[in-house]
């Protein structure tokens, strides 16, 4: 099974039954996450894609672009306070109460965006309030030579156990979105169809 036919799988599956998730950094992707002095801690995760900036912000910041390595179901309005939208289901339907819903709340073209959630599909393994209440910068980084650093942060997890519930997901789901991002430009677009579970 290919890497994005396992990360289709996976994600699928974690939405019924947590314990499938693994909370380790898929090979490839780099972990700097850190505590800081307030006792808070930042989830960051970084991978290098073999392409240029543009080529890398167009799979973030479009519909097609995003469709062609995310999810299978997606639309990207990407305007200031606009949504990425999402399913990794192939039925799924734009507007349904169980899709994927992250408002765009700060950008600079080619530099970074952030986002925060607002709609998390019903049933998920972390605390949806708390995983709310933060929110996620993705960095890029123009290395030369067609390849982009990109970088997931996600600041402001604090102690207890809703917090670790949540970091232990998104430290997986992160992980998995980078090296789903960087087979994208080595392998080509996604194969939704084909990748799908039977």
């Amino acid at each position: 099974m290919n890497r994005v036919a396992m990360l289709f799988a996976a994600l699928v599956a974690v939405t019924a039954c947590y314990e499938t998730v693994a909370a380790a950094t898929p090979p490839g992707v780099d972990d700097t996450s850190q505590t800081l002095g307030d006792g808070s801690r930042t989830l960051r995760q970084s991978v290098i894609v073999a392409a240029p900036i543009a080529a890398v912000w167009n799979a973030f910041t479009t519909t097609d672009g995003y469709r062609a390595w995310a999810a299978p179901v997606a639309h990207v309005d990407f305007v200031l306070g606009g949504m990425i939208e999402t399913s990794y289901s192939m039925d799924a339907r734009l507007g349904a109460p169980g899709n994927i819903r992250n408002e765009i709340v700060a950008y600079a073209p080619e530099r970074m965006f952030a986002i925060r959630n607002r709609q998390a599909p019903p049933d998920v393994p972390f605390d949806v309030p708390t995983f709310q209440s933060l929110h996620t910068v993705v960095l890029f980084d123009d290395l030369g030579g067609g390849r982009t650093r990109v970088t997931i942060v996600q600041p402001g997890y604090r102690a207890g156990d809703a917090y670790d519930r949540t970091w232990k997901f998104f430290e997986w789901g992160n992980g998995a979105t980078l090296a789903a991002l960087r087979d994208r430009f080595v392998k080509g677009p996604a194969d939704w169809r084909r990748t799908a579970p039977r």
